[in-house]
């Protein structure tokens, strides 16, 4: 192989990576996630919730797309397991806090998460804060 040639093992890779964003069907959504948008309040709505593993951690957790304005797409993560009992404990309590405001009610983290996922469709108010190197995006209902 010569140094202009993609080895098997990148475009195995880079399929896998096409594959997880939806393939063919799905790829137009990801256009515009380059661009960060800027600190403030957005109006949006929720487009999917679903749940899966962190890519670089390998935990559960929800991830949360709000449709924004000019077919822009904002993502938002509530990671619900941490590395110990208390970064585990202070997820889920993160991610319920975050569902309540949008609405979702329990008795159980099943029922949050069972509810997060028939989040689909409501309007939510999208606010971006960053401090240092961390952002910090918070929703509520619209």
């Amino acid at each position: 192989m010569n140094n202009n040639e993609i080895s098997t093992e990148d475009l195995n890779e880079l399929d896998s990576i096409f594959k997880d964003m939806g393939g063919v069907d799905n790829v137009e959504s990801y256009a515009n996630s380059y661009e960060e948008l800027p600190d403030g309040t957005y109006l949006g709505e929720i487009d999917t919730v679903s749940t899966k593993n962190s890519k670089k951690t390998g935990r559960p957790m929800l991830e949360i797309i709000v449709a924004l304005e000019d077919n822009k797409k904002e993502y938002v993560y509530l990671m619900l397991a941490g590395e110990n009992l208390k970064k585990t404990q202070t997820a889920v309590a993160r991610a319920v806090t975050q569902l309540k405001k949008l609405g979702v009610a329990g008795t159980q983290l099943s029922d949050f998460i069972m509810g997060a996922l028939n989040l689909n469709g409501t309007r939510v108010n999208l606010k971006i804060e960053t401090n240092g190197s961390f952002r910090n995006k918070d929703l509520t209902l619209a």
